[in-house]
């Protein structure tokens, strides 16, 4: 029998593959589903694969290792979480084999973007590391802090009360009289910036501060007189008079409608305040 006329036996080929897995935290909100899409970032129109997980499945995608693009981190994976307004999140990634691990996703409550810097009213310069917080009608709707640049990244949940502006304090841990204003926030995305300025003395007047919450501070010096308003702790007063136990001052409020702040004079208990350092 002529060898040469025997039949050609092939052999398949094989191809290395790669397993992308991927987890999710859901932080108070429970997602009906969510889509999964692997793409070349330079070819965002062209995904390689896209697949449907639901919750509690295991979020795993195997693929040829040969098919993703080998620029670095030039692949991305889409994550969708589905059954409400969810931000749709991307994490970039390098080719490789056996498993790529994407750093996990975070789903948190639908929420619009307020991008707020907060500057030395006078010379600009940033205020680093303020304490902010968000609240609306008692309830906590953001609480961060700024980094060394005086910038920070606020999530506002698109559950609160629309119709009505939020209240925004801002701590600079002593640095300057606290801020507090009511702000309307916008759908979106939108930035703010908020100038903050020290105290000025008069002569003779003193710099305290409030060690305790819901301070009184009254019209007159009287156990009885009016009550203007509660100050909280971190709260400053510029002290001009002491009787006894009783201290006369002002404190700066922001009227954040009209754009400045106002002076308003009342009387303390000195077992509310302490002098400034």
């Amino acid at each position: 029998m002529d060898s040469s006329q025997s039949p050609v036996i092939k052999k398949g080929e094989e191809y290395e593959t790669v397993l992308i897995t991927a987890v999710v935290n859901p932080v108070n909100v429970t997602p009906t589903a969510y889509r999964l899409s692997i793409y070349p970032r330079n070819h965002p129109a062209e995904p390689f694969i896209q697949k449907l997980f639901f919750p509690g499945e295991p979020i795993q995608i195997m693929l040829p290792a040969n098919i993703l693009n080998t620029d670095t981190l030039g692949n991305v994976a889409k994550l969708e979480p589905l059954g409400h307004q969810y931000e749709h999140q991307y994490r970039m990634f390098n080719s490789g084999k056996g498993e790529i691990k994407l750093q996990p996703f975070t789903v948190l409550v639908p929420g619009d973007i307020l991008k707020l810097t907060v500057l030395e009213a006078g010379s600009g310069s940033p205020i680093p590391f303020s304490k902010i917080r968000i609240t609306q009608n008692g309830e906590m709707l953001s609480d961060s802090k700024t980094d060394s640049s005086g910038y920070v990244r606020l999530r506002i949940p698109v559950s609160r009360n629309k119709k009505e502006p939020v209240l925004m304090a801002i701590n600079t841990n002593g640095q300057f009289p606290p801020w507090k204003g009511r702000i309307d926030i916008q759908d979106g995305v939108h930035e703010k910036t908020i100038q903050i300025s020290s105290l000025t003395l008069e002569k003779g007047e003193t710099i305290y501060e409030v060690i305790d919450d819901l301070a009184p501070f009254r019209e007159g010096p009287e156990n009885g007189a009016a009550l203007l308003f509660f100050l909280n702790k971190g709260d400053q007063v510029v002290v001009s008079k002491v009787a006894g136990d009783r201290l006369f001052g002002r404190v700066r409020i922001y009227l954040d409608k009209q754009e400045k702040y106002h002076n308003i004079s009342g009387w303390i208990l000195d077992k509310y305040i302490r002098l400034k350092e």
